[in-house]
């Protein structure tokens, strides 16, 4: 039985957030949903915690956010995200890419484990190998990338190539560039190579 958005209960919280964030400064919707986050549970809680890490870095109080994360973690030792939002703040807000890289392979650890967001962990170790112009542990990524058998009813994203887009001339890999770019075509959609990508699910499912 497919659950309609309207009855999803976390889809509810997102709207909940979302209307918060419309009608209230960012430190009183970071004051709100802390204190819903601290009284709920289960999938509830898990939700609302990572999602007040998010508002936690939106408003650079990225001590707070990685605080918040570990406490995710302590709960769910198998959730592959805490390690991916830790990994984004090492790396973007903190410019600490070797931290990140430390992150994010505690996150593919986890994702390896249990099949979840693997193929995301690895764009954003991609990502993090670009920075550091770590060429040949880059290409290796691309290559494990391309290699996943992606499952049905198991969550990750859709293949992305803005790291490839991003990389100068030389540090992949001839022939891992010339197979990724048949893996992953670039499309006059994409955009500047400098913007996130846009969020895609998984379509090549078994």
């Amino acid at each position: 039985m497919t659950i309609e958005r309207d009855d999803d209960p976390l889809w509810k919280l997102a709207d909940w957030v979302w209307q918060l964030r419309r009608e209230q400064p960012l430190h009183r919707v970071i004051d709100i949903v802390g204190e819903r986050a601290e009284q709920a549970d289960g999938d509830d809680y898990r939700f609302l915690a990572l999602d007040l890490a998010r508002l936690l870095r939106e408003a650079g109080r990225n001590a707070e956010a990685i605080r918040t994360l570990d406490q995710v973690s302590d709960r769910y030792p198998d959730d592959v995200r805490p390690a991916i939002s830790k990994a984004h703040i090492y790396l973007s807000a903190l410019d600490q890419p070797e931290q990140a890289l430390k992150w994010i392979d505690i996150a593919l650890e986890r994702a390896r484990r249990t099949g979840f967001f693997r193929r995301e962990a690895l764009g954003d170790k991609a990502r993090i190998l670009l920075k550091l112009s770590r060429g040949d542990e880059l290409s290796d990524v691309l290559e494990e990338i391309m290699s996943l058998q992606m499952m049905r009813g198991v969550p990750d994203i859709g293949r992305e190539r803005d790291f490839v887009d991003r990389a100068p001339p030389g540090l992949i890999r001839k022939n891992v560039l010339e197979r990724y770019n048949e893996f992953r075509p670039r499309r006059p959609e994409d955009g500047s190579t400098d913007e996130p990508p846009k969020f895609e699910p998984a379509n090549d499912l078994t």
